[in-house]
C-alpha cells in the first residue's frame, strides 16, 4: 500500500463496489466496530507513529532507571551515623547520671558511718540505761520490803510480835543479799552498791543477835541486837542516798 505524508494517520475503508467482500464495519450493520488501521511511515522515515504497537512494546519491556547503586550502603551509613550519635548520648547522659549516683552514695555512706556510730554509743547507753535500771529495780523492791519489817520491830511491844517481824526482817535481809550479787553492778554504782552491802550485812548480823537475845531471855543482847540493827538501817539509808546520787 502506497504511503505519502499528506495521508491520514486512520481512515475508513468503504465497501467494495459491486458486491465485493463486506468487512466488519462496513456497510449496513451500524454495530459492527468500525476497524482502523495504522499506516505503515513513510518511506525513508526512521520514526514509527506514536500509535504504533512496536513503539508501545518497546516502551513497556524498557527497564525503569535504577537509584545509584552508592545510595543504599550512604544511606545505611547515615543511618548508623546517626544511631552513633544517639548512642554516645545516651551514655554520655547514663555516665552523668551513674557519676552523679555515686558521688551522693559516698556522700551517704558518709552519713550512713556516722549514724551507725551514733547508734552503737545510743546502743552502749541503752545497754547501760538498762543494766541500771535492772539494779535500781532490784534494790527498790528488796528495800522496801525490809524497811517494812523494820517498821514493825519498832512497833512491836510484846514478844510474839517482835520474834515474828524480827525473823521476817531476817528472812528479807537475807533474799536482799542473795539478789544485789546476782545483780549486774553498774560501774558507777559500784561506790553505793559497796556501801550497801555492808548495810544489809551488819543489819543480817543485828537480826541474828536480836532473835537469839530473845529466844535465850538475854536483855544484853536484846539491847545490842537492836542497837546494831538501827546503826545497819541508818547505813543502808546512806547508800541509798549515795545510789540516788550516782543515778542522776
Amino acid at each position: 500500500m502506497a504511503s505519502s505524508a499528506e495521508f491520514d494517520s486512520v481512515v475508513n475503508l468503504r465497501p467494495f463496489p459491486e458486491g465485493g467482500e463486506q468487512l466488519p464495519g462496513q456497510g449496513g450493520d451500524p454495530q459492527a466496530p468500525e476497524v482502523q488501521v495504522v499506516p505503515e511511515p513513510a518511506l525513508g522515515s526512521g520514526a514509527l507513529p506514536v500509535g504504533s504497537a512496536v513503539v508501545q512494546s518497546e516502551a513497556k519491556e524498557r527497564p525503569r532507571a535504577a537509584h545509584p547503586r552508592w545510595i543504599v550502603p550512604a544511606a545505611i551509613a547515615a543511618a548508623g551515623i546517626i544511631a552513633a550519635g544517639s548512642l554516645t548520648y545516651f551514655l554520655v547522659g547514663t555516665t552523668g547520671q551513674r557519676d552523679a549516683a555515686r558521688s551522693e552514695l559516698a556522700s551517704t555512706k558518709v552519713t550512713l558511718a556516722s549514724t551507725k556510730t551514733q547508734l552503737a554509743t545510743a546502743d552502749t547507753q541503752a545497754a547501760t540505761n538498762k543494766v541500771v535500771a535492772d539494779y535500781v529495780s532490784v534494790y527498790v523492791a528488796n528495800s522496801g520490803r525490809v524497811q517494812t519489817d523494820y517498821e514493825q520491830i519498832a512497833a512491836c511491844d510484846a514478844y510474839s510480835a517482835c520474834r515474828t517481824a524480827a525473823q521476817q526482817l531476817l528472812t528479807d535481809l537475807q533474799a536482799f543479799q542473795a539478789a544485789r550479787n546476782a545483780a549486774t553492778v553498774p560501774g558507777t554504782l559500784s561506790n553505793s552498791d559497796g556501801m550497801l552491802g555492808d548495810s544489809i550485812s551488819a543489819g543480817i548480823a543485828a537480826s541474828q543477835e536480836f532473835i537469839t537475845g530473845m529466844d535465850n531471855n538475854d536483855a544484853t543482847k536484846i539491847t545490842d541486837g537492836l542497837t546494831k540493827l538501827d546503826a545497819g538501817m541508818l547505813a543502808m539509808a546512806k547508800a541509798e542516798t549515795a545510789l540516788g546520787a550516782a543515778i542522776q
